[in-house]
């Protein structure tokens, strides 16, 4: 009898949960016929439904009960659009498409009312200070009103906008935006710190009280944004000298809060090893590279691979490498060989005619190339495209007149396989024995790294 009466709870619990769930929009004076649900995971946004809106601009998307919670964005036009919290629960709100935020009503969602409430308030906060700003600056100082405005402003200014944050977060704590809002909480800086230590202090504690336990955070922004807020105050806090030490020390931090969860870990290595590959911290990467992506333990196959593509890759031109030669044929005059270049130091540069940031950024390259003596820098251009025609005309109408060399076989060519390239543009600063100096990300971080190795220009 009580195995029967378990198994009728339990065909209860069943019959309850809903087997998907429903987003109701209305977007009054709606003009476009459809509407689109994206979700997220970090940075990026992936669609997940779309609907037919109806004359009266109704339309509604629908959701698995095993859909992830998170955030998901409501696309209705070119620029209308609008971020909701999606917590297994259902959905209804209504706006104009003149003015979706400021119209926002949320009818239904208990996430979306805490979060639309967060936002009106900010925005409400935000408009009130630029208001007052521009009242003041249409009376002279001495005028009363200009007094009172400035009163006012200064209460603006000295309010608490992290208030409201900390308010939802107690009273709403099992909630998904109250995990979310965490993430815009900085660290309270205690009395006694002088100022001039505040910003060190707020990068000691700026992990505390994450949720890192909870993975559904890697399905918004909030996470990747704070990390990446986290790594541009380095610049802020430390002397240009030390900021990539300090930066490895910071990841160190926040690898061991992140330690907790497995999945969140992973996701943000990934995220961190994209950002970090493009930014111009060579010294950063590389730690990241060989203490973390090296040993990362991945259960997914996938991402584990990615990784040791990514390690692979950054070793074999890593500062203080040696690359490997380069032979570029030119008959009937016999070859150019990389480690017979007679200048002190040569640019290799990887890059393709379809490039567009190659296209943009070849020209300012080629006026740093134009300053030096041969000298003392030559750069050999190899590129990744396949159509030779398109390679000649990119040439032609840039006038590049440093060596130029394709395979013509697209990203199979082989000196980009040996050289581990991933992305075009890449740069790699050698120097006569061929080994890596630098990996500069731009032509003036180039001309910089000459600077500093005591080439001095001729124009």
């Amino acid at each position: 009898m009580k195995r029967a009466g378990i198994i009728f709870l339990f065909l209860i619990v069943q019959i309850t949960l809903p087997a998907q769930y429903t987003i109701q929009v209305k977007v009054d004076s709606m003009p476009t016929k459809k509407a689109y649900l994206f979700d997220y995971l970090g940075l990026n946004r992936n669609i997940v439904d779309s609907a037919k809106a109806s004359p009266d601009g109704s339309f509604s998307f629908t959701l698995p009960a095993s859909a992830h919670p998170g955030m998901y964005r409501i696309v209705v036009g070119p620029e209308q659009f609008w971020d909701i919290i999606f917590n297994h629960e259902q959905i209804r709100m209504r706006t104009s498409f003149s003015s979706i935020i400021d119209s926002l009503k949320v009818l239904e969602s208990k996430e979306n009312q805490l979060l639309n409430a967060y936002m009106h308030f900010f925005i409400d906060l935000q408009r009130k200070g630029d208001m007052l700003q521009r009242l003041a600056g249409m009376y002279p100082a001495s005028d009363p009103f200009h007094l009172q405005i400035v009163k006012e402003l200064q209460k603006v200014k000295a309010s608490d906008p992290e208030k409201l944050t900390r308010e939802i977060i107690e009273k709403n704590p099992d909630t998904y935006v109250s995990g979310f809002l965490k993430l815009e909480l900085s660290p309270k800086v205690p009395a006694g710190i002088q100022p001039k230590e505040e910003l060190k202090y707020v990068l000691d504690h700026f992990w505390d009280n994450i949720p890192f336990t909870n993975t559904d955070q890697m399905y918004s922004p909030g996470l990747v944004n704070k990390v990446r807020t986290y790594f541009s105050l380095f610049r802020r806090a430390y002397p240009a000298a030390i900021v990539e030490p300090e930066m490895m020390k910071g990841l160190d931090r926040l690898m061991k809060a992140a330690a907790v969860n497995e999945v969140l870990t992973q996701f943000l290595l990934e995220d961190i090893a994209k950002w970090a590959e493009q930014a111009d911290f060579d010294q950063f990467f590389g730690y990241l590279t060989e203490a973390y992506l090296a040993q990362a333990t991945c259960t997914d196959e996938k991402k584990k691979g990615q990784f040791k593509e990514l390690v692979d890759s950054y070793q074999k031109t890593a500062p203080g490498k040696q690359v490997p030669e380069i032979v570029i044929p030119r008959d009937p005059k016999g070859a150019i060989v990389l480690s017979e270049i007679p200048s002190r130091y040569i640019l290799v540069v990887f890059w393709a005619s379809w490039c567009p940031h190659c296209i943009e950024m070849l020209p300012k390259l080629n006026a740093v190339y134009q300053k030096y003596s041969r000298n003392d820098l030559e750069v050999v251009a190899i590129s990744v495209d396949s159509k030779k025609q398109d390679w000649e005309d990119a040439l032609k109408k840039n006038g590049f007149s440093w060596i130029n060399y394709s395979e013509l076989k697209g990203w199979d060519c082989s000196i980009a396989y040996d050289y581990g390239i991933r992305a075009t543009p890449t740069m790699i600063l050698i120097d006569r024995k061929r080994i890596v100096i630098a990996k500069p990300k731009n032509p003036e971080v180039l001309q910089q790294k000459l600077t500093e190795l005591g080439v001095r220009t001729i124009k």
